[in-house]
């Protein structure tokens, strides 16, 4: 009997001990948990469920397609070389055809053996104010290094007037090729530079004398192009054409003051593009001198 009241004094603390143990682990879990648990967000009781969308009236827009890539400038290719050869078999004095988009300038290229008659005589040969878009009758449009044409600049907007835009560098940059063709062969032409210099005898620049040229002459020549620019447009480009490129003279009357100062465009050589609908810069013309040419001695 003793034993077992021993016993029972003995439990009866540790008992006591455990419970009261539990139910101070009890309270801290609670107390825990009390701060663990998420706040409802203060806004959950003005959330309401929206009805679902009626989609019956909604018009059906097919998938966009493809964009070009912004970064790459594309011509498309004009001059149709069935008319140039039509235009020519009226009169043998059709050289060729030129064409600038957004422009009136989309006409055909007299050449006879003087430089006079046609500043008087429209493309049928008829006597006209006006005259007609002539190349110089030295130059071969297929062949010489540098080609020029003529053209008045009408107060009406007609023949040459509109290469005095690319004083303008926004527009020259939306307007960079030129297109000109042959009976033959249809050409590329970036633009370089536009110029208002003295087209008179004794100018510092005489760059009508140029038309074969060999390469000490092709790099004065550019040099001279720069020096006199009003608006040069070569350096926004990646890549220049090579010292060996054929190059192109636009020339009209800057005014129509009777002062011998010429507006003219200057541009370069891309390649021949007869075969081709479209030019991309970034693709280039398969054969054309659109890359940088190795520089060579001077001749």
């Amino acid at each position: 009997m003793d034993s077992e009241r021993n016993s029972l004094r003995w439990m009866l603390p540790v008992s006591g001990v455990l419970l009261a143990g539990g139910a101070v682990c009890l309270g801290l879990l609670l107390t825990g948990s009390r701060f663990s648990l998420p706040k409802k967000p203060a806004l959950a009781a003005e959330i309401t469920s929206a009805p679902l969308l009626d989609r019956s009236e909604l018009a059906y827009v097919p998938p966009r397609e493809k964009t070009a890539d912004p970064s790459d400038f594309t011509y498309d290719l004009t001059i149709d070389m069935d008319a140039v050869r039509a235009a020519a078999a009226r009169n043998h004095d059709v050289a060729g055809w030129i064409h600038i988009p957004d422009t009136p300038i989309d006409y055909a290229i007299m050449q006879c053996d003087d430089n006079d008659f046609y500043v008087h005589h429209n493309e049928s040969g008829a006597a006209s104010s006006a005259g007609a878009i002539f190349a110089d009758f030295r130059c071969d449009l297929d062949s010489t290094d540098n080609s020029l044409l003529y053209g008045h600049n009408m107060g009406s907007g007609s023949m040459f007037h509109a290469i005095k835009n690319f004083k303008d560098h926004d527009w020259g940059m939306a307007h960079r090729y030129i297109e000109v063709a042959t009976l033959e062969h249809r050409y590329l032409y970036r633009l370089l530079s536009c110029n208002v210099i003295s087209g008179l005898s004794g100018a510092d620049f005489e760059y009508w004398t140029f038309i074969d040229m060999n390469r000490s002459n092709i790099r004065y020549f550019r040099d001279s192009i720069k020096s006199t620019s009003e608006t040069w447009y070569a350096d926004d480009f990646k890549t220049i054409g090579g010292c060996d490129n054929r190059l192109l003279v636009l020339q009209t009357c800057n005014s129509g003051a009777n002062d011998g100062i010429r507006c003219c465009v200057f541009a370069e050589l891309v390649g021949d593009a007869t075969n081709i609908s479209q030019f991309s810069e970034k693709e280039g013309l398969p054969g054309s001198m659109f890359e940088p040419i190795a520089d060579s001695p001077v001749l």
